[in-house]
Order: C-alpha cells, then structure tokens, then sequence
C-alpha cells in the first residue's frame, strides 16, 4: 500500500473519531468474542457514552459489556449476540443500564454486528441514548411487545437462515448419495440379469433392489421437507404398499409380521414415497419394542365413519391400517406426549419420527391414533380418506393381473448397439453404467470431466463409428459443468443425442431440460430398465 494512501486512511480514521465524539449517543465497540460468561470487552467508548454511565472513559476502556448492561436481561444479549451478527441488520431494545454510581437508568440501546472476510465474528458496535421517565411509563406495555416481536424477528432470521443451509445441504447430500446408490444399483441389477428367476439368489437381489428404492425416497423425503417440495399425488393401492415395506423393515430382526389385507380395498390419493414413510416408520417402531422378538400384526380394511366417531376427522370413507405390537408399551403420561417434536424415550431418538408421520397423515386429510397398555403393546391406527368403491374379487385379481402385466412391459429390458459416451467423475459410476450399456449391445467411451468428454466426442465423430448417445452427468466438479459440456458437442454436431443425467435435478427441472436440447433425462440411481428404456427412447427419436 502506498504512504499516500495510508496517509489517506488515517484522516479518514481521525475524522471518524471525532464526528462519533461530537454526537449526543453514546457509542460502544466491543470485540467479537462473545464467548466468556462475562461478555466482550470494550475496545471504544466515545465521550457521550462515558458522560451518560458516569465513567472516564479510560475507566471503560478494556472493561466487559456486562458492567454496563441491565444484569436481568445479561444472558438474554448473549445467547441472542450470534443471531444478531448472522442477521446483518441492528437490532433495538429498551435495557437498563448500570451507572457508576450502581443505579440504573432506561436507555434505548441499538446493537449491530461486524464480520471480517472470512465471516468470523470481528466486533459488535453498540449505541445508547436516555429514555425519560414519562415516556417508560407511558410506554410501558407497548416496550414488552415491541422487544418480544424483535426477538421474534431475529429468531425467525436465523431460523430461516438455518432452513436454507440445510436445504443446501440436503440437495448436496441427496446428489452423493444417490450416485452412490447409482453404483449399487446398476451393479444389482447387473447381476439380476445373469441369474435365473425363481431362485434364492434372485430373491436377494430383488429384496436389496427394493431396499435401494427405499433408500433413495428416504433421501427424496428429507429434500421434499426442506424445500418444501409440493407431494405427488396419484392413487396408491395401500395393501401392496404395506406387502413391501413390511418386509423390508422386518429383516434382520428376530420379529416377524401377520398382515391381513382383503381384497377389494379401496384406494387412496397420496404421496406414494410419504405413505411409505408413514408405514416404514410405525412398523420399524413395532420392531424396536420387541427386542428378544414376537410378532407385529398389521392389516388393511375399508370403514366408513360416522360425524364424530374418530376426533378431527368429518364423516365419510377411510382405509384404515392398523399396526399392532406386544412389546412394552407406552406410560399413560407419555402417551400425549408422543406425536410432539422432538419428544423420545429412546437413547438414540431424534424424536421426529411420529411428529412426521401425523403431518403426513393430516396433510392426505386423515390422521392417526394411538393406544397402548404397559406390557402389554402398542396398537396405531392410519386413517386415510379413500379415493375408489369396493370391487368384487374377481374385478380385483382381473385388475392385478392387468397392473402387473403392464408393469412387466414397463419393466422389460431393451438391448441396443451403438457408441456411448459416458460422461461422469465419479469412476464407481461411470464404472457401473459402461458394464450395463455393454450388456444391453452398446459399446461404451468413457469421461472423467467435461473436457475429456467434448475431445473424445470430436476424435470419434471422424471415425467410422461416431457416438451415438452421450450419457452426461450433470454435476461435474471444477471445469466445464453438464451444460456446458452439451452446449459445445452441439455445437459441433447439431444432431447430437445428449442424456442428462443428476443424483438430484431442482424442481421441473427434467421437463425444462427436454426443451433446451436433452434428448432424455435419467436420475440417479437408475437400474438396467430404466436406463435400457431412456437409451431406447432417445435413439428412437
């Protein structure tokens, strides 16, 4: 730094200095480590500052915050100092402050934060000015509600701050996790592939297969609650649903499950991946209060309620499921206690659990109940408005066999031949996706980062066989992103047949990406027939 502009700095320090001791405020900085039971220290006190509380300002100089401020109120300022500094706003309150002489006096107060480059606390300024009597008095109520609406405020400011990380951090989270299950998956149904239906081995791959799917809506759940995603709503044939997730929760314990679903249960319209939420959580709990084992008794069936027959719901047709355990049981005094957040008996709870699923349930238009008895279990009943009439047996198994049949053509695998770039930094998955594509008849090229990936799309368009299909991860670190990456091999090759694909894609973001020169979209994870279909489709096209 030049002399001249140091020169410059220090007028400007100086004339700062004595424009804040001209003023009538009393002006405080104290330094930003706000840690210490006693607060931080005073490194600036103006003349006013020191006239109002009735030190020297030397005798201020170095002292803690806490000499000054209203004791009552101490810890309050200091369990609200680092809500303050993440705001970026000043913020007023109505404080006493102790003078010399140990009376206290009635000050507005205004405090600000200041943070260095790095966002680390660097100090906090404060300002104070006398409030009279007559105006404390008259003012005394509206004082109270105008400091609990501040604090409000800044409670809300830090808690919507809190809500966007983690919604940050869950898209993040979501997007390593489902590459990650991207490889697991592609390399199951892998192995599906090459082992024969009807055997044990097949039925493993199925049930991890399942899981997979599972792990991925539990990752979807967390991004739809912190970001507020709206449900996809269709209608969800309960009795299938619960055949899966009962399975799926009873492995690895010494429990095992009784279900009872008739046929000719009525539908309901709800989020699929919430329902199972729902379903998995309650059985899981079932589980869990039958350490040394039992049996966990769980069925579907139609009822119509009368006004009034279950609290909160109005009358009219409900599919109800029932979750019943033997296991220990839930106190009398707990027992209203259960659906509060955060409320657990469990070492390890978070709590949230049950709090989740009465959301969900109210939020489909229905709602859960509880009863239990100590040793003698627990019994939860999920009441959910239904959607359809009871069929006859016959209609139902006619319309099963049409579902499944349908599912199947949905599900067939497709073989293809051509060259595909695969395009993605993680090597697990690039790994995973080149042996499906081979499988399926393709021959496969492969990119570690979008500068790779545009090299070897120019070096094989002179070949005898050019690609045919670029599979491109949509997220590649440090360098070219996806649709940079798209935008230049199209820019070579106006025809060329681009394939997004993302652990986590933003709200309508898949529809959006097939207007902007994507031939397909494919998220991860997917599995052979999926990705089989997606390669045909955009082939085809």
């Amino acid at each position: 730094m030049q002399q001249e502009e140091l020169e410059q700095i220090r007028s400007i320090n100086h004339h700062l200095r004595q424009a804040i001791e001209q003023v009538e405020e009393g002006v405080l900085m104290v330094g930003g480590d706000h840690s210490g039971e006693m607060g931080p220290r005073i490194i600036y006190v103006n003349r006013a500052a020191a006239s109002l509380t009735g030190y020297e300002p030397d005798e201020l100089l170095g002292q803690a915050l806490s000499l000054l401020y209203d004791p009552e109120h101490w810890q309050h300022l200091l369990e609200r100092m680092a809500a303050v500094l993440q705001a970026g706003r000043t913020f007023e309150m109505r404080r006493d402050c102790v003078v010399k002489d140990g009376s206290s006096k009635a000050f507005s107060w205004t405090i600000r934060g200041m943070k260095d480059e790095r966002g680390e606390p660097l100090s906090f300024v404060l300002t104070l000015r006398p409030v009279v009597v007559a105006e404390v008095k008259s003012e005394a109520s509206s004082v109270k509600a105008l400091e609990a609406d501040r604090d409000q405020m800044i409670e809300e400011k830090l808690e919507q701050s809190r809500v966007e990380s983690l919604a940050m951090l869950a898209g993040g989270i979501a997007h390593d996790f489902n590459n990650e299950l991207t490889a697991i998956t592609s390399n199951l149904s892998l192995t599906r592939l090459e082992t024969d239906e009807g055997t044990e081995l097949r039925q493993r791959i199925d049930d991890s297969l399942e899981a997979c799917k599972n792990a991925q809506s539990l990752a979807q759940q967390i991004l739809d609650f912190t970001k507020g995603r709206t449900p996809l709503v269709q209608v969800v044939r309960p009795g299938k649903l619960l055949k899966k997730v009962s399975k799926l929760a009873m492995m690895g314990s010494l429990v095992r499950s009784e279900l009872s679903i008739p046929e000719g249960i009525w539908g309901v319209e709800a989020d699929e991946r919430q329902l199972r939420q729902v379903l998995s959580n309650l059985l899981i709990n079932a589980c869990q209060a039958m350490p040394d084992g039992g049996v966990v008794q769980a069925g579907i069936e139609n009822v119509e309620l009368a006004e009034g027959e279950v609290e909160e719901l109005p009358a009219g047709r409900y599919v109800l499921t029932t979750v019943r355990d033997r296991g220990y049981g839930i106190p009398e005094e707990n027992l209203k206690k259960i659906f509060e957040p955060y409320f657990t008996t469990k070492k390890t709870g978070s709590g949230i659990g049950l709090a989740t699923c009465l959301a969900i349930a109210h939020r489909h238009g229905g709602t859960i109940t509880v009863e239990s008895n100590l040793n003698a279990g627990t019994g939860f009943k999920v009441y959910l408005p239904a959607c359809g009439v009871e069929q006859d047996a016959a209609s139902v198994r006619q319309q099963g066999k049409r579902m499944e049949g349908s599912s199947q053509r949905k599900q067939e695998v497709i073989a293809g031949q051509g060259c595909v770039l695969v395009v993605d930094d993680q090597d697990a998955v690039r790994q995973s996706a080149q042996r499906l594509l081979e499988k399926l008849g393709y021959r496969t090229i492969a990119a570690a980062d979008g500068q790779q990936a545009i090299d070897l799309y120019r070096q094989h368009a002179r070949t005898a066989e050019p690609v045919s299909a670029v599979l491109l991860d949509m997220t590649l670190p440090g360098g070219l992103d996806g649709e940079e990456v798209k935008d230049e091999i199209r820019r070579m090759d106006g025809s060329a047949r681009v394939i997004a694909t993302s652990g986590w894609f933003d709200d309508g973001a898949e529809s959006q990406l097939l207007t902007q020169g994507y031939v397909g979209v494919l998220p991860k994870p997917y599995a052979v027939e999926e990705l089989s279909q997606t390669m045909h489709e955009a082939l085809r096209n």
